[in-house]
């Protein structure tokens, strides 16, 4: 079989495709073969135009066994997210596969929905306690200083703090950052590292028993480390009690290369896309978005001014997620997805016009079916107005 054909990218994959693969699949299957008997890498299943291997005549069956069908989907499933296949991709071709299949026996749709909710379910637990496993630490009784560094795992907190203090005397601060955030550029223990020095968490009662800032966005980096989503990566995190208050955390990340954040870029990109560019982008920021929800985890303050990108053209741009402190798991809510259209919007160049923003809101019915809903953008545009007047006020010492 030739192999002229190069692979597409999956963020390139027609929703067309994958049906006719689960298609494809399934009449495969009902010839008498199994999926595992499919060479992914010799099969152009994710190719175009779509191919399979022929496979030698076995016994034609209209009622093949569900558990070798259950188990041979397994077995794809794992091929796939290998391949960075999104949810909705894998339920496209799910639900076609068996579709086809119901044509020989009812019951396949249901349990293809069920499956694949049961898989997801799964794997926002694995986010979920990874997250866990490394926000959580048991502070000694009478020690003030708490710290983990990656490099160095037997270096004593007490010898990081003094290292931080003596780094951060000769590196001052980067302009245009908060009085509750501070970012250093500098080198530590020979790492050229960025350090994020955070003040300590607010007096209001629901913020005391959180865990520290430093040490939520070090389990964050490594969710997103694990499952390879682009974002900063963490060395190591610090925090310094006095009488058993919180007074200052560090995150230590490796520096990235130099990049922009996604706002200064769409401000000078945006007046020269065209048409289909502009669409393209969108679809393509939307599903970055959808990739954070669809992994179990929800950002407190998405904005373009916490995504850094790499790259010029629209269509190849990787984004790199910052300010992970504020992303945690946490189930799709509606409160966190309108908290999060109303921050992107009032992040938006003006330029936009209001309708290319209905259209990336719109983008998300099928997750948030009030996505269209005529309230919601109302709704979007009083708060944007309200945050920017805020905003105002704060830069004016009002």
């Amino acid at each position: 079989m030739s192999h002229s054909a190069p692979p597409l990218p999956l963020a390139c994959l027609r929703p067309a495709l994958l049906s006719e693969a689960g298609r494809a699949c399934a009449r495969y299957v009902l010839d008498g073969g199994r999926l595992t008997h499919i060479d992914a890498e010799s099969s152009q299943l994710l190719h175009s135009p779509l191919q399979l291997l022929p496979h030698s005549p076995g016994k034609k069956t209209s009622c093949p066994e569900r558990s070798e069908v259950e188990s041979d989907l397994l077995q794809l499933w794992t091929l796939w997210n290998s391949h960075d296949l999104t949810t909705r991709q894998g339920l496209r071709f799910l639900l076609s596969f068996c579709r086809e299949l119901e044509r020989s026996q009812a019951g396949y749709r249901k349990w293809a929905r069920i499956w694949i909710r049961e898989q997801r379910d799964q794997h926002q637990k694995e986010v979920r306690d990874t997250y866990l496993v490394h926000v959580h630490h048991r502070r000694e009784t009478g020690r003030q200083i708490s710290a983990a560094w990656a490099p160095h795992p037997q270096l004593a907190p007490e010898v990081l703090y003094d290292m931080l203090q003596e780094v951060l005397q000769h590196s001052p601060p980067l302009s245009g950052h908060s009085k509750r955030a501070q970012i250093i550029r500098c080198e530590l223990v020979g790492e050229p590292v960025i350090i994020k020095r955070y003040s300590a968490n607010p007096v209001k009662w629901k913020r005391r028993w959180e865990q520290s800032r430093a040490r939520r966005a070090w389990a964050a980096s490594h969710v997103l480390e694990k499952w390879s989503i682009p974002s900063v990566r963490g060395l190591g995190w610090l925090e310094y009690h006095h009488h058993g208050r919180l007074e200052e955390s560090y995150f230590i990340s490796r520096q990235l290369p130099p990049m922009e954040t996604l706002r200064v870029w769409l401000r000078r990109e945006y007046p020269r896309m065209s048409e289909a560019q502009r669409i393209r982008f969108r679809h393509r920021f939307r599903s970055e978005i959808m990739r954070i929800y669809q992994h179990g985890l929800a950002h407190a303050d998405l904005k373009l001014s916490n995504l850094l990108v790499n790259g010029v053209d629209p269509d190849s741009l990787t984004f790199y997620w910052i300010d992970l402190e504020d992303l945690r798991p946490s189930h799709h809510s509606l409160r966190t997805f309108v908290r999060n259209l109303y921050q992107l919007n009032g992040s938006l160049p003006r330029t936009i016009p209001a309708a290319e923003r209905k259209a990336f809101v719109a983008g998300f019915r099928r997750l948030f079916p009030l996505a269209t809903s005529p309230l919601l953008s109302r709704y979007i545009i009083r708060q944007t107005r309200k945050r920017h007047l805020r905003q105002l006020r704060r830069q004016r010492g009002v």
